[in-house]
């Protein structure tokens, strides 16, 4: 709610064409930030996760060492790179007054451009141990909440480009104080003496040959997220890339809820994998993708039946925006219905193969977006961001049932389905077909879906396994709950 929150009130406060450079440079930074972690957050969990299982605290201090050099390193030089060629970068995109916007965006944002890489690598650290409270602190609340209050701020006053790209940016330094600080105090809780150290050359193999095909796949899969942001607005028009940021993002409110589960589940998968208890990772597998369905189907299909009512809200000219989230709802609810599956296969240790299901969904997701938005605009961008999506979840869904024999679809996973469409698509459907796609008939469609759907969960709750999911939220319980 914070991150739309953000993008309310930049649309509202700039206007789609203003509204639109922003977002595309914000769209920039977030694949810059993620190429730049070079995968050390997945790393770094996978193999906190496993030397707590298997060897207790044995070189968590050096393990951090490892993973976080070439992280410091990399970003540097793309800081460096971002603040020297901003105005080349942003002409390749735009141009005018467009092109010198992106600019002062890019310049401002490549100076925690290294905060921001080591913020996810901390975060990612420190789920390793089994904790989800710094993510959720840091990057779920501190983060979009300061950026929020602070970019209104700037907006209020009537703040240039610069002072706008500076209140957004404080929010990533915040993040990146609450890992570090948090991943030193778990390290020091739990850290080896030198002599219980493996040689350092041994632990630099196995953590990259590890992490460099996740670092890959991690840039891919955020490709995916982002660079039809950037398109739209080159192919199109900033106000286009302000309509389509609204729409897409409403879906990835929903998509939160899928990396908080693959998140907490991936210390889990982890421990269980590398201790060959295969048949209890499949049973959390199927637990998580039942949760997985029960939190995001409502809320995809209640966006998907009244889209227009919410697109309202951010302005009347954000309606244009209603055929794009109906095609990327659709293709969210087949999605999200596959679990947690890359997390899993990347758990497995098939970086690998998650690289090339994540090379293939965005080299789909490019090609589409080149030929379809120029003959089709927005609709054709959301066609191939929806194949790209399903794509990177259709893949892995394949190999982890060749490899593991795992599949997604317990009985927790077809009563969570059940339940929702029961509830959030008959009730909102009725409640479109009485009182129309507007906000009155929106709120009373969710109100009444909200109290169906709560019985449900409530009366099924034994076959949900809502106790494991409490105790999934106390990690230290979390083992025994699988």
């Amino acid at each position: 709610m914070l991150v739309m929150g953000l993008i309310f009130v930049v649309t509202v406060g700039l206007g789609a064409g203003e509204a639109g450079a922003f977002f595309e440079a914000i769209a920039l930074f977030n694949i810059a930030v993620v190429a730049c972690t070079l995968g050390s957050d997945t790393g770094l969990l996978r193999f906190t996760a496993r030397n707590l299982a298997l060897e207790g605290s044995t070189g968590l201090r050096q393990l951090s060492g490892v993973a976080l050099t070439p992280v410091v390193v990399v970003s540097m030089l793309v800081a460096v790179l971002g603040l020297s060629q901003a105005d080349q970068l942003a002409r390749a995109i735009g141009d005018g007054a467009h092109a010198a916007t992106i600019a002062t965006y890019m310049r401002v944002t490549s100076v925690v451009l290294p905060f921001g890489a080591l913020s996810l690598a901390f975060m990612g650290a420190t789920r390793g141990f089994g904790t989800m409270i710094p993510t959720v602190v840091g990057e779920r609340l501190v983060r979009p909440l300061v950026q929020l209050l602070l970019v209104a701020a700037a907006i209020s006053v009537a703040g240039s480009g610069a002072s706008l790209a500076v209140s957004w940016s404080l929010g990533i330094v915040a993040a990146f104080m609450i890992g570090g600080v948090w991943l030193v105090a778990l390290e020091r809780r739990t850290v080896s003496t030198p002599m219980d150290q493996r040689p350092l050359g041994e632990v630099v193999r196995e953590f990259w040959a590890f992490t460099l095909p996740r670092a890959l796949a991690s840039i891919f899969r955020v490709g995916v997220l982002w660079i039809d942001i950037v398109l739209v607005g080159a192919l199109i028009s900033p106000r286009a890339a302000a309509i389509y940021t609204v729409a897409t993002r409403l879906l990835q409110a929903g998509f939160l809820a899928v990396d908080a589960i693959g998140q907490a589940v991936e210390p889990m998968f982890s421990s269980l994998l590398s201790s060959d208890h295969n048949e209890r990772a499949h049973r959390l597998f199927q637990v998580a993708s039942g949760w997985l369905v029960g939190l995001t189907w409502p809320y995809f299909l209640a966006l998907w039946i009244f889209a227009p009512a919410v697109l309202r809200i951010f302005g009347a000219e954000y309606v244009e925006g209603t055929t794009v989230v109906a095609i990327l709802a659709i293709s969210a609810l087949v999605g999200s219905g596959f679990g947690p599956v890359d997390v899993l296969l990347v758990m497995a240790g098939k970086t690998t193969w998650s690289f090339w299901n994540s090379a293939g969904a965005l080299s789909l997701n490019v090609v589409l977006n080149v030929v379809l938005i120029p003959e089709i605009g927005l609709e054709g961008a959301a066609i191939a961001w929806a194949a790209s999506r399903l794509t990177a979840n259709i893949l892995p869904l394949i190999e982890v049932r060749s490899l593991l024999g795992f599949h997604p679809f317990g009985a927790g996973w077809r009563l969570a389905a059940t339940a929702s469409l029961a509830t959030f698509g008959l009730a909102g459907l009725a409640a479109r077909a009485l009182g129309g796609a507007d906000l009155p008939a929106l709120v009373s469609g969710l109100l009444l879906a909200a109290f169906g759907y709560a019985v449900l969960v409530w009366r099924w709750r034994d076959a949900l396994d809502l106790d494991a999911f409490l105790a999934m939220l106390r990690p230290a319980e979390a083992e025994s709950a699988t």
